[in-house]
């Protein structure tokens, strides 16, 4: 078996491969990760942090040096290996990092899975974490689970804590983009010429939980019934349709737990893209 050599640990490349981009580009992917923490979402170093799919650690490494013992970190992921690797290298040397696997079908990943998304309860109490991060998880899924997820996070956030969730938002302008210009670029180039509902496209019909994407729109209503908002109401464009100068891969949106009335006044105003 071949390992990445990475801050001290031996990591399987199977399992960075799984996490997503290579052993290449491990190391970038992580520093952009932390470093968009801190322009978005700043971590304190006693923060609960929630991290949904996981992987093998890639960003959980990283916050070890933020987080102080009194800090805590939860991650899980439905890759077993992963998690198990996590808690044997991560976990013997950080206490109080800790990592769960839930066996959730999925078409990419797990595909003999025995529960459903509508099955999970994060790992946390009520009104008790201070951030929760996830990096191309609702790129992959329906808008039953993502709903859930919405809801299992306004459930364990602390008033004032934040979401950082990376999205494929479908708008006239990417859509534009991407019928003119094909984002070459990108490992697995994207298209979207498939719709599943009026607000929904997928990427391939073959292959639907590949790439998932969602109207403004969509999301929006979504983050109505969740009770949560975007935090300042701005879409951080992301390259993957192709668009310049934009500042991530995926668009990255950064939510926050509302009440009533505040999510019905963001749901009706426009979102600002940024990053265009």
């Amino acid at each position: 078996m071949k390992y990445l050599k990475y801050d001290g640990y031996n990591i399987p490349e199977n399992l960075v491969i799984l996490t997503g981009g290579g052993t290449d580009d491990w190391e970038e992917i992580s520093n952009y990760h932390v470093e968009m923490y801190r322009k978005y979402a700043p971590i304190n170093h006693d923060d609960f942090v929630l991290e949904v799919g996981s992987g093998v650690g890639r960003d959980a490494i990283q916050l070890t040096k933020i987080l102080s013992p009194k800090g805590r970190y939860v991650g899980f992921d439905i890759i077993k290996p992963s998690i198990d690797w996590c808690k044997q290298n991560i976990t013997k040397k950080h206490k109080n990092f800790t990592f769960h696997y839930y066996d959730i079908k999925s078409q990419i990943h797990n595909s003999e899975g025995t529960l459903s998304t509508l099955d999970i309860k994060l790992p946390a109490k009520d009104s008790s974490v201070d951030r929760i991060f996830l990096h191309s998880v609702f790129t992959h899924m329906f808008e039953k689970d993502i709903a859930h997820y919405l809801k299992e996070f306004r459930r364990v956030l602390k008033p004032g804590s934040l979401v950082i969730a990376s999205f494929f938002v479908i708008d006239e302008k990417a859509l534009k983009t991407l019928s003119e210009s094909p984002n070459k670029a990108m490992r697995h180039p994207l298209a979207f010429k498939h719709k599943l509902s009026r607000n929904c496209y997928i990427n391939d019909k073959d292959y639907p939980e590949g790439a998932v994407g969602y109207t403004p729109q969509k999301i929006k209503k979504m983050l109505l019934s969740a009770g949560l908002g975007i935090h300042g109401q701005h879409v951080h464009r992301g390259a993957w349709s192709g668009i310049k100068d934009a500042s991530n891969g995926q668009d990255i949106i950064v939510l926050e737990k509302t009440s009533s009335v505040e999510a019905m006044a963001q749901y009706l105003q426009p979102l600002k893209f940024t990053g265009r």
